[in-house]
């Protein structure tokens, strides 16, 4: 005899509600693939057939449920099968019509992340059915009460997920029924990985558990605790099954429990300010440095913005960036949760690059009112262009260029996008981050510079721009494009914009998970040491129109791996695809055949690359390798010594050390520098006095004079920091380079003034955890 869930998924398929339904899902599965972001199955797919399981379950649930009413002997658990069939059939339409679309179209339509959809939608099918049908079973099948207690439903899953990532650090959401959010959107590379294999099991071994429990509970009221046996051994095992997943994902510190993070990194500093928690094996003096960079940070920021004292912040630094996505869900992505004083990002050397940039959302966070601690109308839409245009406003330029300048390269090539729409609630995700960015960035820092920083906070304040500056915001966008009129754009800030800007946003590329999935998938292997590996993902990326970055990025890969011929073949390859447009390209290519030349010994050929990437006016890091490379190949022991740490050939400790033994200015700048990035100052200031003494190339020699003031200030000799730090903002050649130095001269005042107070610039206790 045929089981009464088939017969029950029978009935419910022959109506005319499912055929239509059916039809509709297959026609939105083909209709999807023409949509960014749903043009091959993945992450977003899956979510769109959770939210369709969620709406649709309660319509098969009660029909099946009244069907089972009628009968003498109920069964909960029929009525939960047939359903249960029937709308994981209507999902796999949506799937089907999804693959076929997308094997038409440029996008592969099976990859690793097609595995998205079953993960997410089949779980959330089988736990809103579940609910559905207690809920039907519990109103009687009457549809108005049953609608109510599913959406009360809904809504108290839903307001738990947010109340837990509200209170804990992680980046992600996971509702059991309605799907997750797995982390930042800039994050475009989505693996699955044991995270969401394990909340969603949890969903659907609670879905079993629910029906169990109901049907066990229904045939020991009909006929005693012995006709349950069999549910209650199910409830058993689906209840069983649920715990395992929970304790194995608290166990594997995926769930983004604060202590279990704590505990995995295991070191940790406190501060007057900032709590510091990072990997244990971090060297104490760079863990101190750390600590006294957010310490002068957090201190400044709240100068900036008018706060009298500022707020407690908790740095919770990560020894990269899988361990990052592994314990919060953000990989590529630094964040803050400015309600909680807590910023995340993955360690660096020091001045962290992004430090203070995080720094700014958590210390603005006194300023803002409402729950998220961030500027929003009417106290419920935030306004993601104050939040970053703030951020980016505050940050002190570690180029050459100030975003006044990247602004003013980015309208003449129509690269800026409108401000008015930036600023407002919905308009900034809609672009593409770095021209968000950008443009927030500079409007909020020409209204601090014009305006004052106190109309800007209480515009952070409030989320109104207009109300709080007295003006329109069409007339304070206007003078901001007159502004922008008088900025010049200094030498190769145009080229490297363009390569910047023109890459569009998330929302308007098609393929693009797939796309960063085949280019996270290459650096690793790169990483890894897996030529070819590497060389054949980055390739596959190159063929979604980025066939020149792809292929210069495959010549990197396969010059570090030794493969010397075939590196110039690639970036030969790459210079044949480069557009008319690709000049960034051609500067970093020609640096490229540079080095490559060096490894081959070819002096001659090296300098031609490298005199042809300076040429374009490179940025100020690149600008320092260059040159320190043209030096270095120029001196026969240098050279030999300082080609591996240069090129980053091997053990960089090891590689330095050869460097340390040659004695050359350059030498003692290299070494110094290191030094002083581990948070040696007192150490790293002998080198970098012989670097002084010089004679160093002019970029060389300018850097040296800047770190050397640093480490007197963070050494203790803040007299004679402060003098090369004012020596420096008289000889700024440009404002980035004032500004740099102005950030430099208040942070050496701030450690004279720590320890004129007998305070020590990390300050507080430390521990290294347990």
């Amino acid at each position: 005899m045929e089981p009464r869930f088939l017969q029950i998924a029978a009935a419910l398929a022959r109506g005319r509600a499912f055929r239509a339904g059916g039809g509709v899902l297959l026609a939105a599965g083909l209709a999807a693939g023409s949509l960014p972001l749903l043009d091959a199955p993945g992450y977003e797919l899956g979510e769109l057939g959770a939210l369709l399981a969620v709406a649709l379950a309660p319509l098969l649930a009660l029909p099946a449920v009244q069907r089972e009413r009628a009968r003498p002997d109920p069964s909960p658990a029929a009525a939960f099968g047939g359903a249960a069939l029937v709308l994981s059939a209507l999902l796999a339409l949506l799937f089907a019509g999804a693959v076929a679309r997308a094997a038409l179209g440029p996008c592969s339509a099976f990859t690793s992340a097609a595995a998205f959809f079953p993960l997410l939608a089949l779980p959330s099918a089988l736990l809103a059915t579940a609910v559905a049908t207690i809920v039907a079973l519990v109103t009687r099948g009457r549809p108005l009460p049953a609608a109510l207690l599913y959406a009360a439903a809904l809504a108290g899953s839903l307001a738990w997920t947010l109340a837990v990532a509200y209170r804990g650090p992680a980046a992600f959401l996971y509702d059991p029924l309605l799907g997750a959010w797995p982390g930042p959107l800039y994050d475009e590379a989505l693996p699955v990985d044991a995270r969401v294999l394990l909340f969603r099991v949890e969903a659907a071994t609670s879905a079993v558990a629910l029906v169990a429990l109901a049907e066990a509970a229904v045939r020991a009221r009909r006929a005693g605790l012995r006709a349950a046996a069999a549910p209650l051994v199910a409830l058993a095992v689906a209840g069983g099954a649920t715990l395992a997943a929970r304790v194995t994902r608290d166990a594997l510190v995926l769930s983004g429990d604060r202590d279990g993070i704590a505990r995995a990194l295991g070191g940790r500093r406190d501060g007057p300010r900032c709590t510091l928690l990072f990997p244990a094996e971090k060297p104490a003096a760079a863990a101190d440095a750390l600590l006294a960079e957010c310490e002068f940070h957090a201190a400044d920021l709240s100068r900036a913005l008018g706060l009298s004292a500022p707020p407690r912040v908790t740095v919770t630094v990560y020894r990269s960036a899988a361990e990052k996505r592994r314990l919060v869900g953000a990989a590529a992505t630094e964040f803050a949760k400015p309600w909680l004083g807590e910023v995340h990002v993955v360690d660096s050397p020091s001045p962290h690059p992004l430090l203070r940039h995080e720094l700014v959302h958590a210390v603005a966070g006194a300023i803002a009112k409402g729950p998220l601690r961030v500027p929003a109308r009417a106290g419920v839409l935030p306004s993601p262009g104050l939040v970053e245009g703030l951020a980016v406003a505050l940050e002190v330029p570690r180029g050459d260029w100030t975003i006044h300048e990247w602004s003013r390269a980015a309208r003449d090539l129509g690269f800026l996008p409108d401000i008015t729409a930036i600023v407002g609630p919905a308009g900034f995700w809609s672009q593409a981050p770095a021209r968000a960015y950008t443009a927030a960035g500079s409007f909020l820092a020409f209204l601090i510079e014009r305006h004052g920083a106190d109309k800007v906070a209480r515009a952070y304040r409030d989320g109104d721009v207009a109300a709080s500056l007295g003006a329109p915001l069409d007339a304070l966008v206007a003078e901001w494009h007159a502004f922008l009129d008088g900025v010049a754009v200094p030498p190769g800030l145009q080229e490297v914009a363009r390569a910047r800007l023109e890459r569009r946003s998330l929302f308007a590329r098609r393929c693009a998970r797939e796309a960063a999935a085949l280019a996270s998938g290459a650096a690793a292997a790169s990483g890894a040491g897996r030529t070819a590996e590497a060389c054949r993902l980055w390739r596959r990326f190159g063929a979604f129109g980025e066939e020149a970055s792809a292929e210069k990025a495959a010549g990197d890969t396969l010059a570090r791996g030794g493969e010397l011929d075939a590196a110039a073949a690639a970036y030969a390859g790459a210079r044949a695809r480069a557009g008319p447009g690709d000049d960034a390209l051609r500067a970093t290519l020609a640096a490229a055949e540079g080095d490559l030349a060096w490894r081959r010994g070819d002096l001659a050929a090296a300098e031609r690359g490298w005199a042809e990437a300076l040429a374009a006016h490179p940025d100020r890091p690149e600008a320092r390798l260059l040159e320190a490379q043209r030096a270095a190949a120029a001196d026969d022991a240098l050279g030999a010594a300082a080609r591996a740490y240069l090129l980053g050939e091997g053990d960089p400790a090891l590689a330095l050390a050869r460097v340390a033994r040659v004695e050359r200015p350059l030498a003692a700048y290299l070494v110094g520098r290191a030094l002083l990035a581990r948070g040696e100052a007192r150490a790293a200031l002998p080198e970098l006095a012989r670097a002084d003494a010089g004679p160093l190339p002019p970029v060389l020699a300018l850097e040296t004079r800047a770190i050397r003031a640093e480490a007197r200030c963070l050494a203790g000799e803040e007299d004679a920091g402060a003098a090369g730090f004012e020596a420096l903002v008289v000889a700024a050649g440009g404002e980035a380079e004032r500004a740099r130095a102005e950030a430099g001269l208040r942070r050496c005042r701030f450690e004279a003034a720590l320890r004129s107070g007998g305070a020590a610039p990390a300050g507080g206790r430390a521990s290294r955890g347990d």
